[in-house]
């Protein structure tokens, strides 16, 4: 697996970066200090640049269960209106 500047794992699916930000690498102020995140960032066209994107605070595996269901489910309704 890759890792950033910041010395932090990354994997990359289409133009998304999937980084994983432990507790540790956290400043006390950030939001959900305190928490490992997975950041999920966007390129901006077809340059190597990103957007600042989301942190979503990993407090058990289950949250990758309901990250999975909540894709499979927007995906599903969205197909399902045309």
């Amino acid at each position: 697996m890759k890792r950033d500047g910041s010395n932090h794992l990354f994997t990359e699916i289409e133009n998304i970066r999937l980084t994983y930000v432990p507790a540790s690498d956290r400043s006390k102020d950030a939001d959900w200090a305190g928490s490992d995140v997975i950041r999920i960032q966007a390129y901006k066209g077809a340059g190597q640049a990103l957007h600042m994107g989301a942190e979503m605070p990993v407090k058990s595996p289950t949250v990758f269960v309901r990250l999975i269901a909540a894709l499979c489910a927007v995906y599903d309704e969205g197909i399902g209106e045309h």
